[in-house]
């Protein structure tokens, strides 16, 4: 029987065609890595252990790292700790930072300070059983995301795209808030580029002006700033960004300052005839509060 080469060639070409739909499969998943780290807070280990007996004392410490992208200057950083209420004496439930916290970079390791929160915690009370006395840990500091990318201005051409996405490994500082996409199109005469803000960690924003001590009572006007950020853009002259103003009436306003909900901005400009690349700033500046716990007990005499 004679072997049908035309039933490999169409094997082949199948074979190709699925190849290639996975490989295509793969670039439309890949998606662009970001460096969600700021300030990191670690209890530390055995400070306090997770068993503690009456009437003996133990310290409670608490390492803060600054593995970020913006420098955090002293006391601009505070930490609350709660839940130990009555059950435990000579502790102090509120700290600052008293070290000018570095950024971290490629040449430096970030700033770093060991809180003590207590040198001599005492559970003084008597348990007829093992009780749990989950403690935590508010840390509420100042932060910013510096965003440097270019943007293609006026239509598509050998000199760059519009079509592409702007955002790219690198062009974020390390931070919780991010600038995760950055695009642009032509509708008219007009170029309009958006981009989206994202909260990619764990806690909460706000507006870089909520005060700290006010979001730990669950304060309301407070509470009105949270998933806000206050942004610069420095882009080349003629864009404009709907933003709102941070000074009173507090209305919408067309800008390249002012505050934004965490979400798009969009921002536009008029197409000029002659295509060119430039570059693009953005700087978000924010209040960052995230929880750390930890679960000990207290045992029984």
């Amino acid at each position: 029987m004679k072997f049908d080469f035309r039933i490999l060639i169409i094997f082949l070409l199948v074979a190709v065609l699925f190849f290639s739909s996975g490989q295509m499969g793969c670039q439309q998943q890949k998606e662009t890595e970001f460096d969600t780290i700021g300030l990191v807070t670690n209890f530390v280990q055995d400070a306090p252990p997770m068993e503690l007996v009456t009437g003996i004392t133990y310290p409670i410490y608490v390492d803060v790292n600054n593995l970020g992208g913006y420098d955090v200057p002293e006391s601009s950083a505070h930490f609350y700790l709660s839940g130990i209420a009555d059950n435990l004496q000579n502790v102090e439930t509120y700290l600052q930072n008293s070290n000018f916290l570095d950024k971290k970079t490629e040449i430096q390791e970030g700033g770093q300070e060991r809180l003590s929160f207590a040198t001599e915690a005492l559970p003084w009370k008597t348990f007829p059983a093992i009780f749990d006395l989950p403690i935590k840990l508010d840390s509420c500091y100042k932060y910013a995301t510096i965003t440097q990318t270019s943007v293609c201005i006026g239509k598509s051409s050998v000199v760059c795209l519009i079509e592409d996405e702007k955002i790219n490994i690198g062009d974020n500082s390390a931070g919780p808030i991010q600038i995760t996409s950055l695009t642009e199109s032509i509708v008219g005469n007009k170029l309009y580029i958006k981009f989206l803000i994202e909260n990619k960690g764990t806690g909460q924003v706000y507006l870089p002006t909520a005060d700290c001590g006010k979001i730990q009572t669950d304060d309301i006007d407070e509470k009105l700033k949270e998933n806000q950020v206050e942004i610069i853009i420095d882009a080349e002259q003629g864009f404009t960004c709907r933003l709102e103003s941070t000074t009173k009436p507090y209305g919408s306003i067309d800008s390249l300052s002012g505050s934004t909900r965490v979400g798009q901005v969009t921002c536009q400009t008029i197409v000029p005839t002659e295509t060119h690349l430039s570059p693009i700033k953005i700087v978000a500046s924010y209040i960052y509060r995230e929880t750390l716990t930890k679960n000990i007990q207290i045992l029984p005499e």
